[in-house]
């Protein structure tokens, strides 16, 4: 009996990525490009997804195509608009894949669809409340309440990485809005956070250019690096109680760049300081690494939420 297939399409801030996936979550193959981001117009990366998709289609039959996607999204309009990581205002996606290859085509969040994969292909297998969130260029979630994917109006349920979580460095995130998660804790914050917070501390010091080289140096036992981190931790550990008391789930699943490249230095400080005003919940590594954005995207396909 032949495999049902789907092409699966997990477009991100830095990496495009597009794989075709199987209904049992094998990955068959796999493209991974830098996400476009020359040019005046989204179109630069509709034309992208466009010839990525092209390089599995014209060669394998699949039964769909899901998307997970940067976010804020139109749902209705099949789009990415306004995302404070990505230099366009527009980035067209459904329609021009429905005109150029006439498949059921599914859009959602990444997190949204990511959250999915964990239900379906994961940790989250026999779970009906369950939370996905990444910590990477950005930070955003994905939720599963009794069973049911939350997305929200538009598609835009669970951005958690611009809840405020209120501190003493009032740093703007990249939307321009003060003390969210994401202008901490992110990838792309990090080396910024750094700055501000040994501006404020009086600590003099080579300041990091990327969010690896804080890591790296708080493994070599630097500790002003460590101490730095007790500081993030301490806010990572804030932003995640809230989402315990916003969602009450019985899972956790943690997954992104910073957090799949740096695993001991963030998940044993989150568990330590999480708040317990609920009953905490399991909180771990997702399983699916780097791939669970793609899983989400195909389980779409295979088990659509609506």
């Amino acid at each position: 009996m032949r495999k049902k297939l789907a092409l699966a399409i997990d477009l991100g801030a830095t990496n495009l990525r597009v794989a075709l996936v199987s209904q049992n979550g094998e990955i068959l193959e796999k493209i991974e490009e830098k996400t476009e981001k020359r040019g005046e117009e989204g179109k630069v990366v509709t034309s992208q997804i466009l010839r990525l998709a092209q390089k599995f289609l014209k060669k394998n039959k699949v039964i769909g195509i899901g998307i997970s996607s940067i976010g804020p999204l139109d749902l209705k309009k099949g789009e990415v608009i306004n995302s404070p990581n990505i230099p366009f205002k527009k980035i067209e996606v459904v329609l021009p894949l429905k005109k150029a290859f006439g498949l059921k085509t599914i859009l959602l969040n990444d997190c949204s669809a990511a959250v999915w994969g964990e239900k379906h292909f994961g940790a989250g297998k026999k779970i009906d409340n369950l939370v996905y969130i990444t910590i990477s260029s950005g930070i955003g979630g994905g939720a599963i309440v009794d069973g049911h994917l939350l997305i929200g109006h538009s598609g835009n349920a669970v951005e958690i990485g611009h809840m405020n979580i209120k501190t003493e460095y009032e740093l703007k995130c990249g939307c321009q809005r003060k003390n969210h998660w994401e202008g901490y804790a992110s990838g792309t914050n990090l080396p910024k956070f750094f700055k501000i917070w040994a501006k404020k501390e009086k600590i003099k010091t080579k300041l990091p250019k990327e969010a690896k080289e804080i890591f790296e140096r708080a493994r070599n036992k630097d500790k002003i690096a460590l101490k730095f981190l007790k500081v993030l931790s301490e806010i990572n550990a804030r932003a995640i109680s809230n989402v315990i008391v916003a969602f009450a789930p019985q899972l956790i699943t943690l997954g992104g760049a910073v957090v799949l490249n740096n695993q001991d230095l963030i998940l044993k400080p989150i568990i330590e300081r999480v708040e317990n005003y609920l009953p905490v919940p399991k909180i771990i590594i997702t399983p699916l690494k780097e791939n669970i954005c793609l899983l989400g995207a195909a389980a779409l396909v295979f088990w659509p939420p609506f």
